[in-house]
């Protein structure tokens, strides 16, 4: 286990958040730190919300957190009330800690 699978741990919903609010940082950091880590850590994670999220939940989750926008945004571009945005979030982090820990349950 590499030290960013143990500051974000992704079996559990913190830090699947702590992930997405850091992306922007880790996505920056895998070229100044030289560290093939962080690509795989961020390849491995797209490869899971393909796997674990519907197609809005993915829309809402690149839109919120990849492109930085806000909820309230989000819910403009999508044609969404601000608490669709908000419950299709909570479910995607719900998602994907969930996959995450079957994956690591499994020794995959």
């Amino acid at each position: 286990m590499n030290k960013y699978e143990q500051a974000y741990k992704l079996e559990n919903e913190k830090g699947v958040t702590a992930f997405l609010t850091d992306y922007h940082k880790l996505a920056e950091a895998r070229f100044y730190a030289n560290d093939l880590s962080i690509s795989d850590m961020l390849l491995d994670f797209h490869f899971a919300m393909k796997k674990a999220l519907t197609d809005r939940q993915q829309e809402v989750i690149e839109l919120t957190y990849f492109k930085d926008m806000r909820q309230v945004d989000v819910a403009n571009e999508l044609n969404l009330t601000q608490q669709t945005v908000q419950e299709h979030t909570v479910k995607a982090i719900k998602n994907l800690a969930t996959y995450h820990m079957i994956i690591k349950s499994r020794g995959e």
